[in-house]
């Protein structure tokens, strides 16, 4: 395999603790797909996109033109995961959005919410996306949605996320009677969603109602909770600082 590209590199030096070095095992169109070695989990595995460590790539709009029709689910996704988080925008990038906005369906678009935010026509972006919100056939929750119109602080969205967040406020009241699950992350109670919801609220709005309901979660006797509701407010409170500095120490070089 040929030498790695400086930036691939890097980031595979930064992720790499003694014992657990990442490295590349293949490419592919979009993206580099890498393991880690061995460890705890040698199954572990990850993919870095192309777009942001290949200095200088990119794709046309005509060459996505041409072949969008003609690309199954997968390789839509495959495309959108990768293409989405490139540092730069362009025109052309642009006109790969309107492609996909013309021609996909919520498991593409809830792929690519952030891109969205890109997208030099912010009112025709922010109503694509609501309008999705209130008419998404995904399957699960549209948190990927609630969340980049939140990002947009845009008022009109207000409307499309509020029943949502009543529906999560809802569920968390029944932590009162059937107490904290033991799973919190795929359990009865809606935890993540419902401080996504209430976080993109908190942005619109920035009204205390939103971040009250968020805070009284600080104290909450489990970690993920109380990790979930600092992120909500865009605080290192006490739980953030705590997992930085563990990362940190896991991942400092020797």
């Amino acid at each position: 395999m040929n030498a790695l590209n400086p930036k691939l590199a890097e980031f595979l030096k930064r992720v790499s603790k003694p014992g657990e070095e990442a490295e590349l095992e293949k490419e592919t169109e979009w993206a580099y797909v890498c393991k880690v070695g061995i460890g705890e989990n040698p199954e572990a595995g990850f993919t870095v996109s192309k777009f942001l460590v290949d200095e200088g790539f990119w794709v046309s709009a005509t060459a996505i033109h041409q072949r969008w029709p003609k690309m199954n689910q997968s390789e839509r996704l495959d495309f959108v995961s990768n293409w989405w988080c490139k540092d730069s925008w362009t025109d052309n990038d642009t006109e790969i959005l309107e492609i996909i906005m013309r021609d996909g369906d919520d498991l593409v678009w809830h792929s690519c919410t952030q891109a969205f935010l890109k997208h030099p026509d912010r009112d025709r972006a922010v109503s694509f996306l609501i309008e999705r919100l209130q008419k998404n056939e995904l399957g699960h929750e549209p948190l990927n949605y609630i969340q980049v119109l939140g990002m947009s602080k845009d008022h009109r969205a207000k409307a499309a996320i509020t029943p949502y967040y009543e529906k999560y406020r809802a569920g968390m009241e029944a932590e009162a009677v059937t107490g904290v699950p033991d799973n919190i992350f795929f359990g009865p109670i809606p935890y993540h969603a419902y401080f996504v919801a209430s976080s993109a609220l908190l942005k619109i709005e920035g009204k205390q109602e939103y971040e009250q309901a968020i805070r009284k979660y600080l104290e909450h006797p489990n970690e993920q909770v109380r990790w979930w509701a600092e992120n909500a407010l865009g605080i290192e409170g006490p739980t953030t600082a705590k997992r930085n500095a563990e990362y940190r120490k896991k991942y400092a070089k020797k």
